[in-house]
């Protein structure tokens, strides 16, 4: 995975949140991240052209995910 952003290309603002996809496990540490804003729920369907970061001052989101290949030996 692409490293998180110092700050948001449009306005930026150093308020970048990891945006999480899919169903997520509730505990502490998601409840932390959620509160600080360091992480944003983003919907639990998932496409291939979801972005990774919000910027939680102006709302922008950018990035892309990386394609998650998995193969399987016999």
């Amino acid at each position: 995975m692409k490293s998180k952003p110092d700050k948001c290309p449009k306005c930026g603002s150093a308020k970048v949140a990891n945006i999480l996809y899919g169903m997520p496990i509730f505990n502490e540490k998601l409840e932390r991240g959620l509160e600080s804003g360091e992480v944003t729920l983003g919907g639990c369907c998932i496409t291939d052209d979801d972005p990774l970061w919000l910027c939680t001052a102006c709302d922008h989101r950018w990035g892309k995910r990386e394609a998650r290949i998995s193969t399987t030996e016999n």
